[in-house]
C-alpha cells in the first residue's frame, strides 16, 4: 500500500467506493472521496477494516492514475498551456495574470503551503485535531473559508503535489463527442455550421464526421481489409465513397431482377466526408505497422522495416569464427580488350567475403559468368590463401601485413540461392578445409547478412565514384550513349581497382558499432584490420576564425519543413539530392510519417535549399527535383501567387475526378457483371491448370485479325488507287502519293 493508490470497490451490487490514499499511519489511512463532483476533505479508515473487505473480495487496491502531465516542469506549461488556453482567456480578461494558471497555481501553494509543508500540522489535519489550523491559514492568506478549504481538498484529491493545485485544462477536449448523424437544413444540403477547422476556401466544403460516419468505416473497413493484401488509402477511399457517396436509381416498382444495369449517382462534396476524414478515422481503426505489413508484405516487413537491436556477431568469440559471403554486379561496364574497336563484355559479378566480428574483407573475386558456385569457390578459396601472390598478378604491391587473411572460417552464411544447394554444402562441410557450419538465409533475407551488403555498398562507392567512363548511370540520359559504348577499364585493370578500394576500406575506414569491452580497454584502433590482428593475437581550444561558407549559411533566413517520401517539402515545392538521400530521413518519412526538420534557404532564388546533420555537421546542398523543375528560376512571389491559383483549380478538378471515377468504377463493375452472366451459359472446366489449347485460340484469333487488316487495306485503297489512261499519264491520286507536298485542287462551284 502507497499514497496515491487508488482504493475501488469491485462488487456492483455494493455502493460504489472510489477513494485515493492520501496519507498512511500505523492503524488508520487518509483517504480522499474522488467519486465527488467537488473534491471534499479528506476522512480516515482503519487499515484491519480495509483489509476485512480486500479479503471478501470487495474491494481491491490500485495502481495511481495520475495523468502524466502534472509531472511536467513550469517551460512545458508556458509552451503548451499558454501559447493555446492563455490566449483565449486573456481575450476577455481584465486582468491577463488572474488567468495565468502558473501564477494561479503559486498563489493557491502559498495558501496551503503553511500547513502541508508543516509534517507536524498535516498530521493533526489529518489524523488528529485540526482545530485552530484552517482558521490560521485563512488569517495568513487573506483568502476566504471557501478558497483555503477548496484548495486544500483538491491538492489531497489530486495527487499531493503542487502541480495538483493547476487548474484542470489538461482536462479540456477530454469530453468531445461526435454528433450522432448528420443533419440537414432546409434547402436539402448538410448543416456545416458546427463543423471543426478553418472554413473551406476552394470548391465546395465536404460534411464532417459523425458517429454514423465511424460506425460505417468500422463495417467497411471488417468486410474491404484482407490479410496480406496491398493496400492504397486513396483506392480505400474511393471503394468507400462508392457504397457511401453515391444513390442506386432503380425505377419505380422495379425488382432487383428486372435491372439490366446498376445506375448509381454519386453525391456532391457537401454530402460525404473527405479523403483526408475517412483516412484520419481508418488510421484510428488500423495501426500503422498493419498498414505497412499490408503494403510491403510479411517477407518485405521483415527484411526491410522490422527492428534490430542485436548485432551480426551475437555469440562469436572472434575473427575467422564466421564468414558471410555473396555476390552482387557491379556498377560499371568492362572493355573488351582483344579488339582494336571500343566493345565491351558487360558488367561484372563481384564475390565478397566478409568476417563478421572485425569487418575485415578477407576474399573476393570477379566473375563474369553466373552467379553460381564456381564463382563461389574462387572466392572462398581467395578468402583462405595468401593475399601477396594474388595482388602480384594485378599489379598491386603489397606486404602479408596490408591485407593478413588467409584463414578458413569456423562458419560460413550464404544465400538459399540455386548455387549454394545442399549439394554444394554438403561438399564444402565435408571437405573439412575448417568450415564446420554452413547457415543459409532464407530466400530474398538479404538482410541476415547485413555486413557483405553493406560492404558491397563501400567498395561500390570507392571504386565508381570518380568513373566518368563505363560507369552504370541510374536515370538514362537518351541524349548521350550507353555506358556500355564508352567503357575504358579492362577485366584487370577494373580488379586491380576493386583491389586498391578493399585495401582502404580493410586499413582506413571506421568501425565503431561493434567494439567490444577488451578493444576499448587495450586502446586497439578503428580500422577492421586492427580489430582482426588483435582478434587472432588475443584469440584546452584556441577560437578560430570561421571561415566563409559556415559565415554564409548562419546568415541564411532558416523554415521549418517538412520531409517526405517524395522529397523536402518547402513552400510547395520538392528537393532533394543524392548526398541527402543516402541520410534515413527520406525513407523514415516515408514509412512512418513525415518528419520536420530546419533548412536555410534564399529568398532570392528557389533553385536551392540548405541543411545541416547536426550530429554529422555535413552541410548537404538540395536541389530542386524533376517533381519541381516548373518552378526553376523564380522568385519566391512568383510561386505564392502561382500557388494560391494552383490550389483553386485543383479544387475543382479533384471534385470533378472524384465525381467521375465514381461512374467509372460504377461502368466497370457493371461490365463486369454483365459479362458473367454471359459466360454462365458456357460449359466451365473442372481442371485446375492452364488451358491446354491456349496456343490454337490465340492463332485462329491473330489470323482473324490479319484478315480483318487486310481486308481494311483493300476498302481503302480501292478508292485512291485508278487505272492510267492510254496515254499513260498519271492520275491526280497516282500524283498526290507520288509527291508528298502535292494538295488536292479544290474547286468551288
Amino acid at each position: 500500500m502507497f499514497v496515491n493508490q487508488i482504493i475501488a470497490s469491485v462488487n456492483q451490487k455494493q455502493p460504489e467506493v472510489n477513494y485515493r490514499i492520501v496519507a498512511i499511519e500505523e492503524d488508520r489511512i487518509a483517504v480522499s472521496d474522488l467519486s465527488c463532483d467537488r473534491p471534499r476533505r479528506p476522512f480516515t479508515l482503519n487499515i484491519e477494516y480495509f483489509i476485512q473487505k480486500e479479503k471478501r473480495k470487495e474491494w481491491v487496491l490500485l495502481e495511481s492514475n495520475l495523468p502524466e502531465i502534472l509531472f511536467k516542469d513550469d517551460s512545458f506549461f508556458k509552451q503548451k498551456l499558454l501559447a493555446k488556453k492563455l490566449k483565449l482567456l486573456k481575450k476577455n480578461a481584465a486582468n491577463d495574470d488572474a488567468y495565468d494558471p502558473l501564477e494561479m497555481r503559486d498563489a493557491a501553494w502559498a495558501t496551503i503551503e503553511p500547513l502541508v509543508g508543516d509534517p507536524e500540522k498535516l498530521y493533526r489535519y489529518l489524523f488528529g485535531d485540526p482545530t485552530g489550523l484552517l482558521q490560521e491559514l485563512i488569517e495568513l492568506s487573506q483568502r476566504s473559508k471557501k478558497y483555503v478549504t477548496s484548495m486544500l481538498n483538491r491538492y489531497f484529491r489530486d495527487g499531493g503535489i503542487k502541480n495538483a493545485l493547476l487548474p484542470n485544462y489538461y482536462n479540456c477536449g477530454q469530453n468531445f463527442s461526435l454528433p450522432d448523424s448528420p443533419i440537414l437544413n432546409e434547402d436539402g444540403l448538410h448543416d456545416l455550421s458546427s463543423k471543426p477547422g478553418p472554413e473551406t476556401v476552394n470548391g465546395n466544403a465536404y460534411r464532417h464526421v459523425t458517429q454514423k460516419d465511424v460506425e460505417d468505416i468500422e463495417q467497411f473497413a471488417r468486410s474491404h481489409l484482407r490479410n496480406r493484401k496491398e493496400v492504397v488509402l486513396e483506392d480505400l477511399y474511393k471503394d468507400y465513397i462508392h457504397f457511401f457517396g453515391s444513390v442506386s436509381i432503380r425505377p419505380k416498382g422495379a425488382t432487383i431482377e428486372e435491372m439490366i444495369e446498376e445506375f448509381r449517382v454519386p453525391l456532391g462534396n457537401n454530402h460525404v466526408i473527405s479523403s483526408r476524414a475517412f483516412k484520419r478515422q481508418i488510421n484510428k481503426i488500423v495501426s500503422k505497422l498493419t498498414w505497412l505489413r499490408k503494403r510491403v508484405g510479411e517477407k518485405n516487413y521483415t527484411r526491410d522495416h522490422k527492428a534490430r537491436t542485436g548485432s551480426a556477431k551475437h555469440g562469436l568469440r572472434g575473427a575467422t569464427s564466421r564468414y558471410e559471403i555473396d555476390s552482387t554486379i557491379l556498377d560499371s561496364y568492362v572493355r573488351y580488350e582483344f579488339s582494336n574497336e571500343l566493345m565491351s563484355i558487360g558488367r561484372p559479378i563481384l564475390y565478397l567475403v566478409i568476417d563478421v566480428v572485425t569487418g575485415m574483407i578477407v576474399g573476393m573475386h570477379i566473375a563474369y559468368h553466373g552467379p553460381d558456385w564456381t564463382g563461389a569457390c574462387h572466392a572462398l578459396l581467395n578468402a583462405c590463401s595468401d593475399k601477396v601472390e594474388f595482388c602480384k598478378q594485378f599489379g598491386v604491391k603489397i606486404s602479408s601485413e596490408d591485407w593478413p587473411c588467409s584463414h578458413p572460417p569456423r562458419e560460413l552464411t550464404a544465400d538459399r540461392g540455386t548455387e549454394n544447394s545442399d549439394k554444394n554444402m554438403e561438399a564444402l562441410l565435408k571437405g573439412k578445409i575448417g568450415i564446420e557450419v554452413v547457415n543459409l538465409n532464407a530466400y530474398h533475407m538479404g538482410v541476415c547478412k547485413g555486413t557483405v551488403e553493406k560492404s558491397f555498398d563501400i567498395i561500390q562507392k570507392k571504386a565508381f565514384s570518380p568513373l566518368e567512363h563505363g560507369k552504370v548511370i541510374k536515370i538514362n540520359k537518351f541524349d548521350e550513349q550507353h555506358p556500355s559504348r564508352n567503357n575504358v577499364l579492362t577485366s584487370d585493370e577494373l580488379t586491380r581497382a576493386i583491389i586498391k578500394c578493399v585495401l582502404h576500406a580493410n586499413n582506413h575506414s571506421t568501425r565503431i558499432n561493434n567494439r567490444t569491452f577488451e578493444i576499448e580497454r587495450d586502446g586497439v584502433a578503428f580500422a577492421p584490420r586492427d580489430a582482426w590482428n588483435y582478434s587472432l593475437s588475443n584469440c584546452v581550444i584556441t577560437p578560430a576564425q570561421l571561415p566563409r561558407e559556415q559565415l554564409l549559411f548562419g546568415l541564411l533566413p532558416e523554415a521549418k519543413v517538412s520531409v517526405r517520401g517524395q522529397g523536402v517539402y518547402f513552400n510547395g515545392l520538392y528537393y532533394s539530392s543524392t548526398d541527402f538521400e543516402r541520410l534515413p530521413l527520406l525513407e523514415h518519412s516515408k514509412n512512418f510519417g513525415r518528419q520536420s526538420i530546419a533548412i536555410r534557404y534564399s529568398e532570392s532564388s528557389t533553385n536551392h535549399i540548405w541543411y545541416k546533420d547536426e550530429e554529422t555537421k555535413t552541410v548537404y546542398q538540395l536541389e530542386l527535383t524533376e517533381r519541381s523543375e516548373a518552378y526553376k528560376n523564380m522568385a519566391w512571389e512568383q510561386i505564392h501567387h502561382r500557388m494560391v491559383i494552383l490550389k483553386s483549380q485543383l479544387a475543382v478538378a479533384e471534385e470533378q475526378s472524384r465525381i467521375s471515377s465514381v461512374i467509372l468504377r460504377s461502368d466497370l463493375r457493371t461490365l463486369e457483371r454483365i459479362a458473367k452472366t454471359r459466360t454462365n451459359q458456357h460449359q466451365k472446366s473442372q481442371a485446375k491448370g492452364i488451358v491446354s489449347d491456349i496456343k490454337e485460340n490465340r492463332k485462329t484469333e491473330a489470323d482473324r485479325q490479319h484478315h480483318r487488316y487486310q481486308q481494311d487495306i483493300a476498302k481503302s485503297m480501292k478508292g485512291a488507287v485508278k487505272d492510267t489512261a492510254p496515254n499513260h499519264s498519271v492520275s491526280p491520286a497516282a500524283d498526290m502519293f507520288g509527291n508528298p507536298n502535292a494538295v488536292e485542287e479544290v474547286t468551288h462551284g
